[in-house]
């Protein structure tokens, strides 16, 4: 999908269109989805929490003054939305245990990613947040930031790590 295309989307949702809200919704709810997975561990709380998060995004779009920060601006939502959930369920006692989650393998797999994303699946939480955002969702190091709403220097720290886990489990492959 072009960016161009989805920030018209974001322009005419700001301006009332329905249709356009719709198509950034079918837009963004597979990858929302799999990065929910990855940062709760559970495809239902993942489920509930990007609907969660689309339904704030549809009460605060008019806010968003650059239609380029779309892509960050739902995932850091649905990262939120995630974090919130998972408080209110009680599962965890304070946000640190959060980063502790077995990961679980993306229920959005396809064949040109699969081998990738069982690796990834492997990978401790916080250093998979990373690499789903950088790999497979192809964002910058300065959007991962934002989403994560970690210093430059801690995303670039946690994609060193998570290359080298990332090495030693194909090396263990092979």
């Amino acid at each position: 999908m072009q960016q161009a295309q989805i920030e018209l989307w974001v322009l005419e949702t700001q301006a009332g269109s329905q249709q356009s809200f719709s198509a950034l919704c079918r837009h963004f709810y597979p990858s929302a989805i799999g990065f929910a997975v990855k940062v709760a561990g559970d495809i239902n709380l993942a489920e509930d929490a990007v609907q969660e998060a689309l339904l704030k995004l549809s009460r605060t779009i008019h806010k968003l003054q650059d239609p380029a920060t779309i892509n960050a601006w739902v995932f850091k939502l649905v990262r939120w939305q995630v974090l919130d959930l998972i408080k209110r369920q009680k599962h965890y006692q304070n946000i640190e245990d959060i980063e502790v989650v077995a990961p679980i393998a993306d229920v959005n797999a396809n064949n040109s990613t699969d081998g990738f994303k069982a690796l990834l699946a492997q990978i401790p939480l916080v250093e998979g947040q990373v690499l789903y955002l950088f790999y497979l969702q192809e964002f910058s190091v300065t959007d991962i930031a934002r989403i994560l709403e970690v210093p430059i220097g801690t995303v670039k720290s946690r994609l060193f790590r998570a290359r080298k886990m990332l090495k030693q489990q194909i090396e263990q492959e092979n």
